[in-house]
């Protein structure tokens, strides 16, 4: 398999608490070709943000960092990791979750596997440490993918577009993580970006649904990695936007 670089896109609003762990789960990925971005998106407590990944940084030169003095809400975040990268791909990991293992190798292999633009794998709710303990268990190490493929992918998602009540990026029984979107950096390029709230851009309400909906809806070359590759931790929050 071919290795191309991944950028991981790290944004912070004062979860300086999540974030060491966080981080370490991807420094500790078994795919090592990455460049790790983390912002600080005008934390209340950026001293202890910019310590955490000077230390990081010191050790592994994988890691840069990005400050905004002020809030400019996650979106922004997000496009200006990617601007200032040179990475292939891109996805992104929040700063109070924890990413499994090989969760970045499964989703290349599974993205180029299926000759696919973007990808998105599975998660599990986590509502306290045991549970993320629990999860990090579940360590896949089986060679075969459990895989969505472009189509039935396209069709959950238009199907959930047309359905009243569904606000969200609908993909059916199997839930799946919106940050985890791993996509080629040329589709950014060509002018699909993380859009801001309350400018009339957005389809979906948050900037990682409206995201994948677009790319999904633009180019029908989705695919899912059928797996929970990622712990999401609930009642915490990563953003913080004007709508």
């Amino acid at each position: 398999m071919s290795t191309p670089k991944v950028l991981v896109s790290i944004s912070c609003f004062n979860h300086e608490k999540f974030l060491q762990k966080s981080l370490e789960s991807i420094l500790n990925q078994t795919y090592k070709n990455l460049d790790i971005c983390v912002i600080n998106d005008g934390s209340n407590n950026p001293d202890e943000i910019i310590k955490i990944v000077e230390s990081a940084a010191e050790k592994d030169a994988r890691v840069r960092f990005i400050n905004f003095s002020k809030n400019q809400g996650k979106w922004s975040a997000l496009n200006e990791a990617i601007r200032t990268s040179d990475s292939d791909l891109c996805t992104a990991h929040d700063a109070d979750d924890i990413s499994l293992p090989n969760r970045i190798e499964r989703q290349v292999k599974c993205l180029i596997g299926t000759n696919t633009l973007h990808n998105l794998c599975g998660f599990r709710h986590c509502w306290n440490e045991s549970d993320v303990e629990d999860h990090l268990k579940n360590f896949q190490t089986s060679d075969q993918l459990q895989v969505i493929g472009p189509e039935d992918v396209s069709n959950m998602v238009s199907f959930g577009r047309n359905t009243p009540g569904i606000n969200h990026y609908f993909t059916g029984n199997f839930e799946t993580a919106g940050v985890s979107a791993l996509f080629y950096r040329q589709i950014w390029d060509m002018g699909v970006r993380f859009n801001p709230p309350g400018s009339g851009l957005r389809v979906l309400v948050s900037e990682d649904s409206d995201f994948n909906f677009r790319v999904t809806s633009f180019f029908g070359k989705t695919s899912i990695l059928a797996e929970q590759q990622y712990c999401y931790r609930r009642n915490t929050s990563t953003n913080k936007e004007l709508v």
